[in-house]
């Protein structure tokens, strides 16, 4: 049996190292904790967005195009990755709608797409889409407004044209799926008009040859395009906010206008 005093010490002893490897424990612990604090705001966030298959030369095919840019660099500015799925602008909407993806772009900001999606404040980018005949049998308007009864017009199924074009009431509409179809019908006089937007169709009209064919007379709307987000995703207005300070920063160091002038040098051909 142990002298008393001698299993004092032990237990003294005993409690010392406990105390010790608790005391090292929780150290470790807080250790873990501040690198995982450091490390944790470094770590790019992802976003997967929809992308238009079909409208160069902001977005073609092949995951490429001005929109593409701007949206990966912007987002690389907020230290977030950006995930692209090429689909129909149609299906990219639809996508958006149900959650699926985190984003759609380049959406036209109007009434009805504002209720649908949670938009940013900063702009992707500003355009214009006009109205745009067969010069063989050109429209004799001044005006939209002043367009003839019954025009069959052609247009994308799913684009958003401004919020005018509902009272323009005396236009019939003809929806396709691409560009390539709306200028053909063009072409064969199956549709009197088609509205598209101007940079787009001069991308598409200088690749099917037909730009002395088909040419722009009076303009639709000139609106502004974002990305839009899913109100059913948790990260919406997050991502929204991101994309904001990312396009501010590429506007400040000039990034922004030298992707814009590439824009202005295919507009000019």
């Amino acid at each position: 049996m142990l002298h008393p005093i001698l299993s004092r010490q032990i237990n003294y002893l005993i409690s010392g190292l406990i105390f010790m490897l608790a005391l090292f424990s929780l150290t470790a612990t807080s250790q873990e904790l501040d690198i995982a604090s450091i490390d944790g705001p470094s770590t790019p966030l992802k976003v997967k967005l929809a992308a238009e298959d079909n409208w160069a030369p902001f977005a073609d095919p092949y995951g490429k195009g001005l929109s593409h840019r701007l949206v990966k660099q912007a987002f690389a500015r907020s230290n977030v990755d950006v995930d692209s799925l090429v689909v129909s602008y149609a299906r990219g909407v639809v996508m958006t709608k149900q959650g699926i993806v985190d984003g759609v772009f380049s959406l036209h900001k109007e009434r009805k797409t504002q209720e649908a999606f949670v938009f940013g404040k900063e702009p992707l980018f500003t355009t214009s889409a006009s109205f745009y005949q067969n010069n063989a049998h050109p429209l004799q308007a001044e005006d939209k407004w002043h367009l003839p009864q019954g025009l069959l017009v052609g247009i994308i199924k799913g684009y958003e044209y401004g919020d005018e074009l509902s009272q323009l009431k005396q236009l019939r509409l003809v929806e396709v799926d691409n560009h390539n179809q709306l200028i053909n019908l063009l072409l064969l006089n199956r549709i009197d008009a088609a509205i598209m937007y101007d940079e787009v169709a001069n991308q598409y009209l200088g690749q099917m040859g037909v730009a002395k064919v088909i040419s722009r007379s009076v303009h639709n709307h000139t609106g502004d395009l974002y990305v839009a987000f899913s109100k059913q995703r948790p990260n919406a207005q997050l991502f929204a906010d991101k994309l904001d300070q990312g396009l501010k920063a590429l506007k400040q160091d000039g990034s922004y206008q030298s992707i814009m002038n590439s824009l202005q040098a295919i507009a000019s051909k």
